[in-house]
C-alpha cells in the first residue's frame, strides 16, 4: 500500500511539474485528511436484544428489527482511512482537483483488492478509490462559476444536516450571484447508469432500456443581513433497471427490487437561518419527496406496484456563550402506515445519496467524529427518516486552551406504524438499505454522548467519543417471529479514540 501511495503521489507531482512548464505555470497544491480510529464498540446490532438461539443468519426474529444482519464479536475496532486532495491551478478562474482515498482500512482485515483491502499481513492491496475528479472553472467574462466531474454535492440543511442529497456524485454545477441578496445554483447528477449497454431482456428477462437515474435540481440561497432562507427543488428521472430502488429501500418482500418501468421522483425543501439576534441563532429545514409508482418484475413478489413519498421538518436553537453553546434540536419524519399493504405506498421520505445524512447525534446517527463508529455508519439511522426525537446539548465547552468537550441527550421513536410490521409479518418487505434498524411508534431510543476534542499540533486533532444507547422496542410487535418472546433489550455503548491529521 505505501508503495502504491509513493508511486502516486510521484506521478501526480511529475506529471504537474511538466504541465507547469507547459502551460505557463500551473501550481500544485496538496492537502488532505487522514484519520485513525482505535477503540471499543460493544453491543452495536443490539443482537442481545433478541431471541437468537439458533446463531442463525436467517433467524428472522434476530434480523427483524435490526434490517440487517451483522456479528457483534469484534468489540475492539482499529482502522483508518486516508484521503488526498491535489489541486492543479492554472490561475484564479480555472482549476482541476483530484482526490483519491485510502479505506476505510480494517487493522488485520482485508482481501487483494477493493475499498477495504490492505488491512492484514504484509499490507498489499489495491485499494485506491476515486473520491472526487472535477474542473472548476469560470466562464469569461461573467461570474458564473462552473464544475463538472465528480464531485461533493449537498442540499442545504441545517447542523443536522441533509437526509435526502449529500454526497460524492458524477455531474455539472452551476453557480451565479444575481444581486447582493440572490444567489442561484443549478445541477445536473447522474447518480446512476447500471449498464453500459442499454438492451432488452438484459436483467433477469427485463429490459434495462433508459437505465440511468440524472436529477436536476435548483437552489436559490436568499440572504439578508441577519436571515437567511434557501428554497430548493430537485426532480429526478428514475430508469427501469437503474438500481435506485434496490440503493434506497433494498429488497422488497424478499425480491430483489429491479425495476420494471421507469418512473420519476422530485423534491422540494427550504432552509431558514435567523442570527440576527446572535449569540442566539435558530435553524429549520423543511422537506418533502415523492417517488411516483413502478412496476416490478417479479409477478410474485408482495409488492408489484410500489410509490413512496413522505416528509422532514427539523429544528434547531442554540445560544453561543464564551464557554460554550448550549442548545436544543428536535425533528420529525413521517413513516410507513399500516394501510402500505394495501395501496403499496410508502411513507418514508424516500432518499437519493446519504454518505453525509443525518447528523443529530453522534452515535445513533452519522453525526462522530471521522471514521470510529460502528462500521464508519449509524448504529440506529443514517437518514433519520421514519423516526421523531428531541435532545439538548452542551457543546464546545472549553476551559483549558485546546480542549473542547460536547455533552448531548437526545430521545427518539419511530413514526413506522407497527401495525404493519405485525400485517406483513415483515422482515423483508421492511429493509431500508440507508439505515440500520426499522424502528415503529411503539420503539424508542436513549442517547447519550459526550464527545471530547484535543488540539495537539496546529494540524493533529484528536477526539475521544463516548457513547450510550438504550434501545426499548416492543415486545408485541417483534416477539413472535422467532416463535418465543424477546428478551430484555440491552444497551449498546462506545469509547473510541479518533486521531486526524489535517493538511
Amino acid at each position: 500500500m505505501k508503495r502504491i501511495t509513493a508511486l502516486l503521489l510521484a506521478v501526480a507531482f511529475t506529471l504537474g511539474g511538466v504541465c507547469a512548464a507547459q502551460a505557463d505555470g500551473i501550481d500544485i497544491k496538496v492537502k488532505g485528511q487522514w484519520d485513525f480510529a482505535f477503540g471499543w464498540v460493544n453491543n452495536k446490532v443490539f443482537k442481545k436484544s433478541y431471541n437468537d438461539s439458533s446463531n442463525d443468519d436467517d433467524n428472522n426474529g434476530a434480523r427483524a428489527l435490526r434490517g440487517k444482519q451483522r456479528r457483534d464479536d469484534d468489540n475492539f475496532e482499529a482502522r483508518q482511512r486516508i484521503r488526498t486532495q491535489i489541486n492543479f491551478i492554472s490561475s484564479e478562474y480555472l482549476q482541476a482537483v483530484l482526490m483519491f482515498e485510502i479505506g476505510d482500512l480494517d487493522w488485520g482485515r482485508g482481501g487483494s483488492s477493493g475499498r477495504s483491502s490492505g488491512g492484514a499481513l504484509d499490507a498489499d492491496g489495491v485499494n485506491i478509490e476515486t473520491k472526487r475528479a472535477y474542473l472548476d472553472w469560470i466562464i469569461p467574462n461573467t461570474e458564473v462559476s462552473v464544475r463538472m466531474g465528480i464531485q461533493g454535492m449537498k442540499l442545504p440543511s441545517t447542523r443536522m444536516g441533509n437526509m435526502v442529497f449529500d454526497a460524492d456524485v458524477a455531474g455539472i454545477t452551476v453557480s451565479s450571484p444575481i444581486t447582493d441578496w440572490l444567489g442561484v445554483t443549478a445541477f445536473w447528477a447522474r447518480p446512476f447508469d447500471s449498464w453500459r449497454n442499454d438492451r432488452e431482456g438484459s436483467v433477469d428477462g427485463q429490459d434495462n432500456l433508459k437505465d440511468e437515474v440524472d436529477a436536476f435540481g435548483l437552489v436559490l440561497p436568499l440572504t439578508f443581513d441577519g436571515v437567511s432562507f434557501t428554497p430548493y427543488a430537485m426532480y429526478a428521472r428514475v430508469g427501469n433497471a437503474s438500481n435506485f430502488w434496490s440503493y434506497a429501500f433494498a429488497d422488497i418482500d424478499g425480491y430483489s427490487t429491479i425495476e420494471n418501468s421507469a418512473t420519476t421522483a422530485w423534491w422540494a425543501g427550504a432552509n431558514f437561518t435567523l442570527d440576527m439576534f446572535d449569540p442566539l441563532t435558530f435553524g429549520m429545514d423543511f422537506i418533502y419527496g415523492h417517488v411516483a409508482k413502478t412496476e416490478f418484475g417479479t409477478p410474485e413478489a408482495h409488492l408489484n406496484d410500489v410509490s413512496a413519498s413522505g416528509w422532514y421538518i427539523g429544528a434547531t436553537l442554540d445560544y453561543k456563550l464564551d464557554w460554550g453553546t448550549p442548545g436544543i434540536f428536535g425533528w420529525y419524519a413521517t413513516g410507513d402506515k399500516a394501510n402500505a399493504d394495501d395501496d403499496n405506498h410508502l411513507g418514508r421520505l424516500p432518499v437519493v445519496g446519504t454518505d453525509g445524512g443525518f447528523t443529530a447525534t453522534s452515535f445513533g446517527t452519522a453525526g462522530y467524529y471521522g471514521i470510529g463508529n460502528a462500521d464508519n455508519a449509524a448504529v440506529i439511522s443514517n437518514t433519520g427518516t421514519g423516526t421523531w426525537g428531541v435532545g439538548v446539548q452542551l457543546a464546545d465547552v472549553s476551559f483549558i486552551e485546546d480542549l473542547s468537550h460536547t455533552l448531548r441527550v437526545a430521545y427518539y421513536r419511530g413514526t413506522n406504524d407497527s401495525e404493519l410490521v405485525k400485517k406483513l409479518g415483515g422482515y423483508d418487505f421492511l429493509r431500508y438499505d440507508s439505515d440500520t434498524l426499522y424502528l415503529t411508534d411503539e420503539d424508542s431510543v436513549i442517547e447519550v454522548n459526550f464527545d471530547h476534542t484535543y488540539t495537539i499540533y496546529e494540524n493533529l486533532e484528536a477526539c475521544l467519543e463516548l457513547g450510550y444507547l438504550h434501545l426499548r422496542s416492543d415486545k408485541d410487535t417483534w416477539g413472535a417471529y422467532d416463535g418465543s418472546d424477546q428478551k430484555k433489550n440491552d444497551d449498546a455503548w462506545k469509547a473510541e479514540v479518533n486521531f486526524r491529521y489535517s493538511f
